[in-house]
């Protein structure tokens, strides 16, 4: 079928009953998701129902392209992508298990931790026993309970997953622990995290006061031993959360390593002409905190890049629900039926 036929006949194709879109009722879901919710939902079944999940899992935030008139859509600034719809996703290897809009009136609840120790609060000193988390940091609690409600019913202390300092948090990582996944992300100094590594992460500095050197390792455990906070001293500063990794000196990994181009104080540039002896690469024992997120933190992307291999060029502008059927449900559709029949095929 040549390509402007298809582009004439998808204006009047539709995976939804218009007339049950409820264009009033916008409390549960704004009428542009609520026109590709039904598919969605469809897709996110069988996808749980034909792929059974393995250890790691990464939650990350997807880009659909759209730069039409549209409420929902978002903006952020640095993507590939930066004007769109916002899509929350857990993923493995490509394949897209469960996925979220992203909502500006969120329906999505904020999820309430208990705090290990209270705190005082106020000028009366009364004690905080609970904190919620943000909405950000409690999409990746909803995707794994659906996850679990969709497929069989996961394992306890079995996935291990993978966030970005966009979610990571001590409060989250600890929740996820009580629930029985196993957690690992970058941090921000404003996480929550101690006010230790808060300086080490703006110094440069042990506790001690000495200058950390290139691939050195600080981790200090939260106060309720549930959560390791570690800083590795990369390009720069590097602060992780896992519930999985301690940072101690035997947990490491050989990966091949380029000379950083930030050399710091002559001190630190003197150590990385001794250490690297004039190669711009070489393998050296990073520490498998590290090692284990780099490869594991991509599953999204590595989705992303299959779909675009054999994605749809047209750039939609009119009908927002066009986007998100045609630019994403889709493409997810196709990418993981893809990635079914590579790993189901049977070897010739």
């Amino acid at each position: 079928m040549p390509l402007r036929k298809f582009q004439l006949i998808s204006r009047y194709l539709r995976t939804f009953n218009y007339t049950k879109v409820d264009v009033r009722d916008e409390s549960d879901l704004p009428k542009t998701f609520q026109a590709a919710e039904e598919w969605s939902k469809l897709i996110q079944k069988v996808s749980t129902e034909l792929y059974i999940p393995g250890t790691n899992l990464t939650v990350d935030e997807y880009m659909v392209p759209f730069t039409g008139r549209s409420k929902e859509t978002t903006l952020v600034k640095g993507k590939p992508t930066p004007v769109g719809f916002k899509v929350w996703v857990i993923a493995q290897q490509g394949f897209f298990l469960q996925w979220l809009w992203h909502v500006k009136s969120s329906p999505y609840t904020a999820i309430i931790v208990s705090l290990p120790t209270p705190k005082p609060q106020g000028k009366r000193g009364k004690l905080q026993t609970e904190i919620p988390l943000s909405n950000t940091q409690s999409v990746v609690v909803h995707l794994l309970k659906r996850l679990s409600a969709h497929g069989k019913e996961l394992p306890p202390q079995t996935y291990h997953v993978f966030t970005d300092n966009l979610f990571s948090s001590p409060q989250l990582f600890r929740l996820l622990r009580q629930l029985g996944f196993g957690a690992t992300g970058t941090a921000r100094p404003n996480c929550g995290i101690s006010s230790e590594m808060k300086k080490i992460k703006e110094t440069g500095r042990a506790p001690n006061g000495t200058l950390l050197k290139f691939n050195e390792v600080i981790f200090i455990p939260m106060p309720d031993k549930q959560v390791i906070q570690i800083a590795w001293k990369d390009s720069n500063v590097v602060l992780f959360l896992s519930t999985v990794h301690t940072g101690a000196p035997h947990e490491r990994t050989l990966k091949k390593r380029k000379l950083p181009a930030k050399k710091g104080t002559k001190a630190e540039a003197k150590e990385l002409q001794r250490l690297f002896n004039g190669d711009s690469f070489k393998m050296i024992p990073i520490p498998t905190v590290a090692a284990q997120y780099n490869d594991e933190m991509n599953h999204v992307d590595r989705g992303d890049q299959i779909r675009s291999y054999t994605t749809y060029e047209h750039r939609f502008r009119r009908g927002p629900w066009q986007a998100l059927l045609w630019s994403f449900l889709l493409e997810v559709a196709l990418a993981n039926s893809f990635i079914l029949q590579k790993k189901t095929r049977h070897p010739r």
